[in-house]
């Protein structure tokens, strides 16, 4: 599920203000389970780990390609992937909006260092429904807010709050052409290390398995489509 949403600053001073600044304005960003494809409610029901990525966006246009000028952050409801088969037994599927969300792996941002990201949502849903029910009415009534917090890496750092996004409503978009890429890093926030270098590859990898996925689905669907207009024509030659 995508939504359009709105970036709020927090800090104003300092390096973290400066940061806040750099990311204020448009956003999209997409809440999405990590295992299991959504069909149903019944999902819900089944171990996942919750992901969101958010793409802090350099102008209003909603689109699914990104400008030089976008950055994407992405967050898994893990503390580390090492945790993640832990956090699939943890993690609150019912409610995007009763989970931490942790960028796995640290960054360099300009103006600040080394440095880690999460987002806390403010509160959890309070109405009725399944997990995307619930969000679109809390998103609806203006309580689908999540807040970006920064540390320095170490154990003993403190987190910061960098800005409060808000969630305004969800958006037709093409899924499979909308991709979050970590290295899409016109704000200044840079991943960094050797693991970060092989999760290039791995979102690539993982766009090109959605596009090819959705192409032999559409081709599975009109060869059976094809085969029932055959069996109806063989019938009615037969009548």
């Amino acid at each position: 599920m995508v939504y359009c949403a709105g970036v709020k600053p927090l800090a104003v001073e300092g390096e973290v203000g400066a940061l806040a600044q750099r990311l204020g304005g448009p956003a999209l960003v997409r809440l999405s389970g990590g295992i299991w494809r959504w069909r149903s409610a019944k999902v819900e029901r089944r171990p996942d780990v919750l992901g969101i990525a958010v793409r802090f966006r350099d102008s209003q246009e909603v689109t699914p390609a990104a400008s030089a000028g976008d950055q994407d952050l992405i967050f898994l409801s893990a503390r580390r992937l090492w945790l993640l088969p832990i956090a699939v037994f943890t993690t609150k599927t019912r409610d995007f909006l009763d989970n931490h969300y942790y960028a796995q792996l640290p960054f360099d941002v300009e103006g600040f260092g080394r440095a880690e990201f999460r987002l806390i949502p403010l509160r959890p849903s309070t109405v009725k429904g399944n997990r995307l029910e619930r969000l679109e009415r809390s998103a609806a009534v203006g309580l689908a807010l999540l807040r970006l917090e920064v540390r320095r890496r170490g154990a003993r750092a403190r987190w910061m709050p960098v800005a409060d996004i808000e969630l305004y409503e969800p958006v037709d978009i093409d899924q499979n052409t909308l991709r979050f890429n970590p290295f899409q890093a016109g704000k200044g926030i840079v991943p960094t290390g050797l693991l970060q270098s092989t999760r290039l590859w791995t979102y690539w990898g993982s766009y090109l398995g959605r596009v090819l996925g959705a192409r032999l689905r559409a081709r599975r669907a009109s060869a059976r489509a094809a085969r029932a207009a055959r069996r109806a024509r063989r019938r009615g030659q037969e009548e």
